[in-house]
Formats: C-alpha cells, sequence, structure tokens
C-alpha cells in the first residue's frame, strides 16, 4: 500500500531524528485507531523540534455527496401532522438533531425509534425531504481535526488551521508563530515528501513482552528490571 502519512524535519540534514520518527509512529497510531486513513490522500507533518513548529497539510480524498432527508427516511401527511419514518437507523441521531435544531426538540414527537411526528405548520413534506441530514465532508473534517489534535503536543496553545479546495492546513507552536516559519514549510512542500525507511521505525516501535514479576508501577527502579 502506498504511503499516505509522511512525518519530515524541516532541518533536512537530520531526517531522521528521535522526534520525526517518534511523531511517526504517532500519527501511524493516531490515523489508523480513528479509521480515517481512506479520507485522506495524502498528509505531510512538517516539524523543527527547535523551534518548535507543526506545519500539517493534508489532501482529502473525494467525499461523498450530503445525505437528504429523503435518502435516510419516508415522509408523508397524516392526520397529526408529518410522519417520518427513519428507514436506515444508521442516520437517526443525524435527523433528530436536525429536526430538534430546526424545529425545536419540544415540538418533534418520537413514537418510537423510527417513527417521528412534526406539527403541520413548521415544513411542507417537500421542504422536509429537500434538507440535508447528513454531510460526510463535515464528519470527516472533525475526525481529522481531532486526529491532528491528538497528534500535536499539548502544549502547542498557539494554532491556526484552514480548511479549503479538498485541503486541510494546520499550523501550531508554542511561541508566536513567525511568518518566515511559514515560508520554510511551504518552501519544503514544494520537494517530494520524504519517507522514513522502515528500518528507523522498527527501533522505536515497542514489541510486547511478558513480565513475569509483579512489580510496583510507581518504584520505576522495580519496573526497569523487569524489562531487562
Amino acid at each position: 500500500m502506498a504511503e499516505k502519512v509522511f512525518v519530515e524535519n524541516l532541518d533536512r540534514a537530520d531526517p531522521y531524528n528521535f522526534g520525526v520518527i517518534s511523531y511517526k509512529i504517532i500519527a501511524d497510531h493516531v490515523f489508523t485507531d480513528l479509521g480515517i486513513a481512506g479520507a485522506l490522500q495524502s498528509i505531510r507533518i512538517l516539524i523543527d523540534i527547535e523551534k518548535p513548529f507543526f506545519y500539517i497539510t493534508g489532501i482529502l480524498s473525494l467525499i461523498d455527496a450530503p445525505m437528504r432527508v429523503s435518502d435516510i427516511a419516508s415522509v408523508s401527511i397524516e392526520d397529526e401532522g408529518i410522519h417520518v419514518v427513519i428507514e436506515d437507523e444508521n442516520y437517526a441521531p443525524d435527523l433528530l438533531k436536525l429536526l430538534w435544531s430546526e424545529f425545536g426538540r419540544e415540538n418533534i414527537t418520537q413514537l418510537d425509534r423510527w417513527n417521528l411526528i412534526i406539527p403541520e405548520g413548521y415544513v411542507t413534506p417537500e421542504e422536509l425531504e429537500l434538507m440535508v441530514a447528513v454531510n460526510p465532508k463535515d464528519r470527516i473534517m472533525n475526525k481529522i481535526l481531532d486526529a491532528l489534535n491528538r497528534i500535536i503536543p499539548e502544549g502547542f496553545r498557539v494554532r491556526k488551521s484552514d480548511i479549503e479546495k479538498g485541503r486541510i492546513t494546520v499550523i501550531a507552536s508554542e511561541n508566536p508563530i513567525e511568518p518566515k516559519w511559514i515560508e520554510e514549510a511551504r518552501n519544503a512542500l514544494e520537494t517530494p515528501p520524504i519517507q522514513i525507511p522502515e528500518e528507523h521505525l522498527k527501533k522505536l516501535r515497542q514489541e510486547p513482552k511478558k513480565i513475569d514479576k509483579r512489580v510496583t508501577p510507581w518504584k520505576t527502579h522495580e519496573f526497569q528490571e523487569s524489562l531487562k
């Protein structure tokens, strides 16, 4: 499978230092854990450990079109109002959120898990069917931003993000971000990404090891001895 996640040192003289390799392992784990690798064509995480500074940019894969109410439910007029029958339960929470937001939670009668009633006068059946209930792009963006927040160190309080034309960019540092840092990162993006060789990653990936002796976790010397 082609590499999608690239973690690179902005100091090209030291491409495989400990920090860069560590963040590559973290990034791979986060994207796998959240199950969003398929949502990205590629992502490049450029790091300057000394400043410190992160410049992350990702290109999104094609995302499904928004789903309207008519895609996940049937709508009809009944004596008590507009009757909504949920046909795809996977999107029931999204539909409820939409209806509560548009018409007020107190005005939506939920008969059971699949049947809802909206009083007449709030919306026509035709208008309701055309409403967007689920926007896959919003879901994916939220997951990607969540992933990047897990990768970027917690102390990096200075952050800027931009989402435009299928590309997401996040810049972060614990210090005020200087324009020349951004320029340096953008210049690096003009060159092909650097892939970390597998042998460098293997050195840091932790292999599970059975510990026979019972140890007290907060007694560091005991834990270290158990690993020998």
